[in-house]
């Protein structure tokens, strides 16, 4: 009987999980931006093209949800620190001749959430950066 039960609380567990992670952020920050290059954001590649970006009220982790039209994919910030600015950016940095999202300034929220790099990159890649872009982020 306690087996049925922690394999119905696991279950139940997982289905609000993966509920959570499909539906739709209602009360997210949001806001578009147009990528002129493919750049890596966390573990999820980037097109050219138009983006938009929410980021939920979070309930423990926070999930940045990136769309581009045909599909919708999830990332994690490595950290989230305090920011002062106004302004809404993404910040690039060309490494090796890649992109790669730094991190995303939310200053409608007051955070910048930064994002990881490809562990080879890392130690590498300190100091290392061929130029550093800012893309600008519009509030929907």
């Amino acid at each position: 009987m306690d087996r049925n039960v922690n394999r119905l609380s696991l279950m139940s567990a997982l289905a609000v999980g993966i509920a959570l992670l499909t539906a739709a952020p209602s009360n997210a920050q949001q806001g578009k931006f147009n990528l002129p290059v493919s750049a890596h954001w966390g573990p999820v590649l980037l097109e050219p093209g138009e983006h938009s970006v929410q980021i939920p009220q979070p309930v423990g982790q926070t999930l940045v949800y990136l769309t581009d039209g045909k599909s919708t994919q999830v990332t994690v910030p490595l950290t989230t620190e305090p920011t002062w600015s106004n302004k809404n950016c993404l910040h690039l940095a060309k490494i090796n001749g890649e992109y790669y999202v730094e991190s995303f300034e939310s200053g409608s929220n007051g955070k910048k959430f930064i994002f990881p790099k490809p562990k080879s990159l890392r130690s590498a890649s300190a100091g290392a950066r061929d130029e550093v872009t800012l893309i600008s982020v519009h509030e929907n």
